[in-house]
């Protein structure tokens, strides 16, 4: 084998092996916009059920027909008062 083919037959490996990279660097590029976009869904999901438990915090009275509702807010008040507590404490 002359060095000629020698260097071609190298520089069409390379090229290969580099293809091969960059196709894999792409699929993980995609794959990770995909989980941030997923992770970003979840975040405004969970500040949206914030809203809506902050909303029903807030109107008290009116969700009293709901003794699930009215336990939760009680076990709420109870760690807020648990808070002042602490916070009394140093």
């Amino acid at each position: 084998m002359d060095k000629k083919s020698f260097f071609e037959n190298i520089k069409r490996d390379t090229n290969t092996a580099l293809s091969r990279i960059f196709d894999k660097i792409e699929e993980v590029s995609k794959i990770s916009a995909i989980k941030l976009k997923i992770s970003n869904y979840r975040r405004i999901i969970k500040d949206h059920k914030i809203e809506i438990g902050e909303f029903i915090v807030s109107k008290r009275k009116k969700f009293s027909e709901f003794p699930e509702i009215i336990e939760i807010l009680d076990k709420i008040k109870l760690l807020e008062e648990q808070i002042v507590a602490e916070r009394a404490d140093y």
